[in-house]
C-alpha cells in the first residue's frame, strides 16, 4: 500500500492517545487499517484492540475492508463494534450481575411511538388541555433521545434546546415514559448506552470491572460523539488504553443529536490528556476549485481548528457550476405569473446522459424535504426516473395530499377520487392540516365518515364538538367547519394556482404550521412544500380538474416501466460519507439553506448550517451544480470575488456569497493546468485564504488583491467587476470555465444578457441591485410609516409593494417584488424607501 506522508506518521504513531483531523476524501479509513495492521505487526493482540463506529453500515465496510487490507496477516482481527453494540454487550453482562434488570430489548419501532404517545397524552391531562399532535408526538421522541445521549437531566435539556413553552411538560413525560418502559421490562436502542453508564456512574466497582480490558481504541466519526458516548468511551479505556480518534470537526452536524464541535477541538484533551495531533489534509475525491469553495466557506465558522482541505496532486479538476431557478413571484402567496422558464435541473441531468455518464453516477441533496418536491415534478414532466430516498414521494406526502383534497372540496370535485380506501387516506390528511385536536379515534370515525359522504362534512366536523370536549376544542371543531363550509365550490373556475392560494388562506395553514410544528425547521419544511406545489399549479396555468389530471398522468408513468437505474434524491446528512461524481444543490435560497425563520435578526449563529453546506459541497467528484434563485447581488459579488454575506436581505443562500465561487474557479483551473510561467491570478477582495492555499499545496503562483493597487494588471475593476487589461476580469472571471462537465473548475452563472433580465431580476424602475435608487425614490422609512398598498424601492429587489405590515413593534413587513416574489423582511436591515 502506497500512503501518503501524513498517513504513515499516523500509522507509525508511537504512543499515548492521539487526535486525528480528517478533511473529507482523505483516506482515513485507509489509514485507520494501517494503524490496526501497524499494531498487530508490533505484537499487540487482536483483542487488545477496540475499533469503535458509529453504525452498522460503517462498521461492516470498515470490517469488510480491513479483512483484505490485512488478509495477508493471516491472523485474527479485532473488533470492530458499533457504540450501541457495546453498550449491549454490557446491558447483557450487567443483567447476568444483577445490576441492571433483566428487561427485553423491543426494536419495534411502533412499540416506541406508542409508549411516547401514552406518556404526552397522560403529561398532557396533568399539566394542561388538549391532545397532542403527530408532530408533537415526534418532537417528544427526539427529546427521549436527546435526555438519554446527554446523559443530564431532562429539566437541563429542555432548556437548552429552547423549544416553544408549550413543550414545558417533556420533562414530565419523560418520567411517565420511563416508568411505563420499566414496568413493561423494555428497552430500547437509546437505553443500550443510557442504562448501563447510569449503573457504571451509580457503582464505581462496575466501571472498574468494565475499563482497563483493551490496550488500544480507535474511534470514527468522532465529530459526532455525544455525552454519553463520550463518557462511556472514558470508562471503557481507563488509565490503561491508548485512544485514537479521527473525525472532522467541519463534518459535525449533528448538533440537534447531542453532538458538538467541542468535543474534538477541546473536550478529548480534557479527558485524555497530551494527546499527539495528527493531520490527513489532502483529499483525493475532488480537485483545487472545489477545495476552495470549501476552504472559504467553512472558514467563517470560528468554532474549528483552522486547517485547510487540500487536493492531492493528481486528483481530477471539479467543475463548480452555479445556475439560476425560475423565479416564481408570488407563487407562495398564489400571486403573479412564473417567470418564463424551465427548471434547470433536468437539462443537468440530460447534459450528463449526454456524455456516456449514468444516472447512478449522480445525486440531488437536498436540505429539506419539501426542497425535493419541486425537482420531483421537473423529472417527472421530464421523464428522468428518480428514486426519494428517506421521504414520502410527491404524491404520498402529508401535505399534498391533503392540499389536493381540498382543492377537490373547492372545485366540486370527488374528495380522493372514487375509491374508498384513498379517499379515507385524503380526508385523514386533511383533517389533520389543521389538526382538530382530538383523540385519534374520534379523527378516524369522523375520516370515515366525510369519506363516505364528502358533502356533509362540515356536518361531520360539528358533530364531533360534543359537551364533553373542552372549550378550545369545540371552538377549534367549530371554525373548521366553517371553513370546510366556505370552501365547497368555491372556485371551480378558478386557475388552480390561485385557488390553492385561497385555500391555504381560508384555513390558516401555514399560521397553523408555525403554530403546531414542534421547530421552525418542521414548520419551514412545510409551508414550503405547500408553496412547491402552488409554484407548480401556476405555472401550469391549469384548472383544478386539469391539474389533478395532469398529476395523475406523472404518478402514473413514474410508476410505469421498472427503469435500470434512477436518480437518488435525497438529504444532505444521509449523504454524508458518500460521494458521487455529479452532485445537485438545489433550492439554495436563504432561509431554506441554511434555514432560519422569518426573523432572522435572532439569528445569531449559523454554524451548524454552514457544517451542513460544506458536507454537501464535499460529496462531488467531478462535478457540483448549484441551483439558486436569481440575485443579481450574488452575480456582482462573485464577479468582485467576495468571500463574506453582505448582509440581508438577498434571496440566494449566504453559503453562495461565502464560498467565493469566482476566485475558486479561477484559480482553480490555473493550479489544474499550472503555466509555463511565472502567473499572477486575481484573488478578489480577500486574497487571504487563497494565498494559504497556493503556499499549502507548494505552488509559485502570486495571488493578488484587487484592492491594492494592481487592477490595471489584470484583475480588477472592483465590485463592478468590469476587470482590468490583460485579466480574466468582469463577466469573464465570474463564469470561468464553463458549466456542468466542463474542464477544469468552471463557474457558470445562468443568463447571458448583459442586464439581468434572464434571471428575472429586471422590473420596473431600477430592480438590477446596483445600489442607486431611481429618482423617484425618498428616504428610508420605518416599519410604523409604512401602510399596505405602498410603493416601496430595495436595493436589490428593487420596486415592491407593502402587502402586509405584520409587526409595526418589531418591524416585520411582507413585501411583493415583481420578478422576485414576496418576501419577509425586518425594517431596520432592509432599508426600504418610498417611492
Amino acid at each position: 500500500m502506497n500512503y501518503t506522508e501524513e498517513q504513515r506518521r499516523i500509522i507509525a504513531h508511537p504512543g499515548g492517545h492521539a487526535r486525528v483531523g480528517a478533511v473529507a476524501g482523505s483516506g482515513k479509513t485507509t489509514t485507520m487499517i494501517g494503524r490496526v495492521g501497524h499494531l498487530l505487526r508490533q505484537g499487540v493482540a487482536a483483542d487488545k484492540v477496540l475499533v469503535l463506529m458509529f453504525n452498522r453500515s460503517a462498521r461492516e465496510a470498515f470490517a469488510s475492508s480491513m479483512a483484505t487490507g490485512l488478509a495477508d496477516l493471516q491472523r485474527p482481527l479485532p473488533e470492530v463494534r458499533t457504540f450501541h453494540a457495546l453498550g449491549l454487550r454490557l446491558v447483557e453482562s450487567f443483567t447476568r450481575r444483577r445490576a441492571l434488570p433483566a428487561y427485553r430489548l423491543e426494536t419495534a419501532g411502533h412499540s416506541l411511538e406508542r409508549l411516547a404517545r401514552q406518556a404526552v397524552v397522560e403529561a398532557l391531562k396533568e399539566e394542561q388541555e388538549g391532545w397532542p399532535s403527530p408532530e408533537e408526538v415526534e418532537e417528544f421522541l427526539t427529546f427521549l433521545d436527546l435526555v438519554k445521549g446527554a446523559a443530564g437531566q431532562p429539566t437541563e435539556v429542555l432548556a437548552r434546546l429552547g423549544l416553544p413553552s408549550r413543550y414545558s411538560y417533556f420533562p414530565r413525560a419523560f418520567a411517565i415514559f420511563e416508568e411505563a418502559r420499566c414496568r413493561l421490562g423494555l428497552r430500547f436502542y437509546a437505553d443500550l448506552i443510557h442504562e448501563p453508564l447510569l449503573a457504571m456512574q451509580a457503582d464505581p466497582t462496575l466501571a472498574a470491572w468494565v475499563g482497563d480490558r483493551v490496550d488500544h481504541i480507535i474511534v470514527d466519526e468522532y465529530q459526532d460523539i455525544n455525552e454519553a458516548q463520550q463518557l462511556l468511551l472514558k470508562i471503557v479505556a481507563g488509565s490503561r488504553a491508548q485512544v485514537m480518534v479521527v473525525g472532522d470537526v467541519d463534518q459535525c452536524i449533528y448538533e440537534w443529536r447531542g453532538a458538538r464541535p467541542e468535543y474534538i477541538t477541546d473536550r478529548f484533551q480534557i479527558d485524555f490528556p497530551q494527546p499527539s495531533d495528527y493531520l490527513l489534509s489532502h483529499t483525493f475525491r475532488y480537485g483545487h476549485a472545489l477545495s476552495l469553495a470549501a476552504n472559504h466557506l467553512i472558514a467563517h465558522n470560528p468554532r474549528r481548528d483552522g486547517r485547510l482541505c487540500l487536493s492531492s496532486p493528481g486528483t481530477p479538476a471539479t467543475a463548480i457550476t452555479l445556475l439560476a431557478e425560475p423565479a416564481l413571484a408570488g407563487a407562495a402567496a398564489g400571486q403573479g405569473k412564473q417567470r418564463p422558464g424551465q427548471h434547470p435541473l433536468p437539462g443537468v441531468v440530460k447534459e450528463w446522459l449526454a456524455k456516456g455518464r449514468s444516472l447512478g453516477e449522480a445525486a440531488v441533496l437536498v436540505r429539506l424535504f419539501a426542497q425535493a418536491v419541486p425537482v420531483e415534478l421537473a423529472l417527472l414532466q421530464a421523464g428522468i426516473p428518480y428514486r426519494l430516498v428517506g421521504n414520502t414521494t410527491v404524491f404520498e406526502c402529508p401535505e399534498i395530499v391533503a392540499l389536493l383534497g381540498y382543492l377537490q372540496l373547492a372545485a366540486g370535485l370527488p374528495i380522493g377520487g372514487e375509491d374508498l380506501a384513498r379517499r379515507g387516506a385524503t380526508v385523514r390528511a386533511m383533517l389533520s392540516q389543521p389538526h382538530l385536536g382530538v383523540k385519534r379515534e374520534q379523527l378516524e370515525e369522523m375520516a370515515e365518515a366525510i369519506a363516505r359522504d364528502p358533502r356533509s362534512a362540515a356536518r361531520f366536523i360539528e358533530l364531533g364538538a360534543g359537551p364533553d370536549l373542552p372549550p378550545f376544542q369545540r371552538r377549534r371543531l367549530a371554525e373548521t367547519a366553517g371553513s370546510w363550509q366556505r370552501l365547497v365550490g368555491l372556485g371551480a373556475d378558478l386557475p388552480a394556482g390561485k385557488l390553492l392560494a385561497k385555500i391555504v388562506d381560508i384555513l390558516g395553514l401555514y399560521e397553523f404550521y408555525q403554530s403546531f410544528a414542534a421547530t421552525a425547521a418542521a414548520a419551514g419544511n412545510r409551508i414550503k412544500t405547500c408553496q412547491a406545489l402552488i409554484a407548480f399549479a401556476s405555472a401550469e396555468g391549469l384548472g383544478a380538474d386539469g391539474l389533478l389530471a395532469r398529476l395523475d398522468q406523472l404518478r402514473r408513468e413514474g410508476e410505469g416501466e421498472e427503469a435500470a437505474e434512477r436518480l437518488l434524491i435525497t438529504s444532505v446528512h444521509r449523504a454524508k460519507g458518500l460521494e458521487w461524481p455529479l452532485v445537485i444543490l438545489p433550492g439554495l435560497e436563504e432561509g431554506s439553506f441554511p434555514f432560519h425563520g422569518e426573523d432572522e435578526g435572532r439569528i445569531k449563529q449559523f454554524e451548524d448550517e454552514r457544517r451542513l453546506f460544506y458536507v454537501a459541497m464535499t460529496r462531488a467528484i467531478e462535478s457540483l451544480v448549484l441551483l439558486h434563485p436569481a440575485d443579481a447581488r450574488l452575480r456582482e459579488h462573485l464577479a468582485a470575488g467576495g468571500c463574506s454575506y453582505p448582509g440581508p436581505p438577498h434571496r440566494a443562500s449566504r453559503f453562495l456569497f461565502e464560498c467565493n465561487a469566482g476566485v475558486s474557479a479561477r484559480l482553480g483551473a490555473v493550479l489544474e493546468t499550472p503555466p509555463a510561467s511565472d502567473c499572477r491570478v486575481d484573488g478578489g477582495e480577500d486574497p487571504a485564504l487563497a494565498r494559504r492555499y497556493v503556499q499549502a499545496v507548494g505552488n509559485a503562483i502570486e495571488v493578488f488583491s484587487r484592492d491594492g493597487g494592481d487592477e490595471g494588471r489584470g484583475g480588477g475593476g472592483g465590485k463592478g467587476g468590469k476587470g482590468g487589461r490583460g485579466g480574466r476580469g468582469g463577466r469573464e472571471a465570474a463564469r470561468g470555465r464553463g458549466r456542468t462537465g466542463s474542464e477544469g473548475g468552471g463557474y457558470g452563472e445562468g443568463g447571458d444578457s448583459e442586464d439581468a433580465g434572464d434571471d428575472g431580476i429586471g422590473s420596473a424602475g431600477n430592480s438590477r441591485g446596483d445600489g442607486q435608487p431611481p429618482a423617484s425614490a425618498g428616504r428610508v422609512l420605518k416599519a410604523q410609516e409604512m401602510t399596505v398598498g405602498m410603493e416601496v424601492w430595495h436595493e436589490s429587489f428593487g420596486r415592491g409593494t407593502v402587502l402586509q405590515v405584520l409587526d409595526p413593534r418589531q418591524g416585520r413587513v411582507k413585501v411583493d417584488f415583481a420578478g422576485h416574489g414576496t418576501a419577509i423582511l425586518l425594517a431596520a436591515y432592509a432599508r426600504l424607501r418610498g417611492c
